[in-house]
């Protein structure tokens, strides 16, 4: 499958029409790439989106529907790629780092409800992406988000489980464009896998500390950059429970990033309640926005969302829609 997945992504290089300017992105893709984790294989369509999306087959035509040619074969598809409705900011006046310190405040003192004796880590979230490929295609017509849970053992072994949503259409011209396609994604695609133990590698704790935290977070590299660390959060939520003195250490590192900039409260895809947080971030070769949403009563990462800003490039979206989302529902230790 690794081998597979590194053809996949030496074609999608190859067709990335940002590439020359996206040396940044590309060092932080490796980075995130270099971290231990078990089961890269699931985590992949997530690590490799910001690149992924700009290789989207494009062509700025304004018929309704045209033929995409792309590495992994010929679909019908509209001109404008259907995308998730953007989220509703309620924007507020305070600074990000005062109220990630407040958050953190509270966050802290809370009780760690973890069990001491644990096997597993179970993890479940929705997400999708423009790059998001269904039965090899990349489906632009319909915003077809993905379920998925993964099981990670203390020593690195796990199995993960995807299974397609129902479609959703921002027009009724997107829906006849769909059907006309073959209605990929009408049933739901399941896909189920599994790795081993990794050698040397047991479940650790992650520290609690500002400096510790961005210490593990950087992963042995000297910096942690604002992008990169935009990038690590919602991975490393999706492999690590944390406690609330841990999640508390991570608000406290996003308040000493620069850039970071406080949105207000949004009600999430799963709604919830939520503080937001963006960073906006052109080092990919196109400018975006990131937002990363916390509860702010358990410091929990709810979600994190990514749009496109008015630069679209070549990709096939209109200037401001998001490209991305993951919204994450649960994650717990099992005995």
């Amino acid at each position: 499958m690794e081998e597979q997945m590194r053809d996949i992504d030496q074609a999608l290089q190859r067709l990335n029409p940002v590439q020359n300017g996206a040396s940044a992105d590309t060092e932080r893709l490796k980075n995130i790439l270099a971290m231990p984790r078990p089961d890269m294989s699931a985590a992949r369509p997530r690590l490799l989106r910001r690149l992924s999306v700009a290789t989207v087959a494009v062509a700025a035509a304004a018929a309704v529907a045209y033929t995409v040619v792309d590495p992994f074969g010929t679909s019908a598809q509209p001109a404008l790629a259907a995308t998730p409705r953007p989220l509703n900011y309620h924007s507020g006046s305070p600074s990000a780092a005062q109220v990630l310190r407040d958050t953190a405040a509270r966050v802290e003192r809370l009780q760690d409800d973890r069990p001491t004796a644990w096997k597993t880590e179970h993890f479940v979230w929705n997400a999708w992406s423009l790059s998001t490929r269904i039965d090899g295609t990349n489906v632009t017509s319909a915003v077809i988000p993905e379920h998925r849970e993964r099981w990670q053992k203390r020593d690195g072994s796990a199995h993960w489980k995807t299974r397609t949503l129902p479609p959703v259409f921002p027009s009724d011209s997107q829906r006849e464009a769909w059907e006309k396609a073959g209605s990929i994604g009408a049933e739901s695609v399941v896909s189920q896998d599994s790795s081993g133990p990794t050698p040397g590698q047991t479940a650790t704790e992650p520290p609690t500390t500002v400096a510790g935290m961005t210490k593990w977070l950087a992963n042995g590299h000297a910096e942690i950059t604002p992008g990169l660390l935009y990038e690590v959060l919602p991975e490393r939520v999706q492999d690590h429970v944390f406690s609330p003195a841990q999640r508390a250490a991570v608000l406290r590192v996003l308040a000493e990033t620069e850039g970071v900039r406080y949105e207000g409260t949004v009600r999430d895809r799963a709604d919830r309640i939520g503080q937001a947080f963006s960073l906006t971030d052109g080092s990919g070769g196109l400018p975006t926005k990131r937002v990363l949403i916390f509860d702010p009563q358990t410091g929990k990462l709810l979600a994190d969302e990514e749009q496109i800003l008015g630069d679209t490039g070549k990709l096939q979206v209109a200037p401001y829609s998001v490209i991305g989302y993951i919204t994450f529902l649960t994650s717990e230790r099992q005995p």
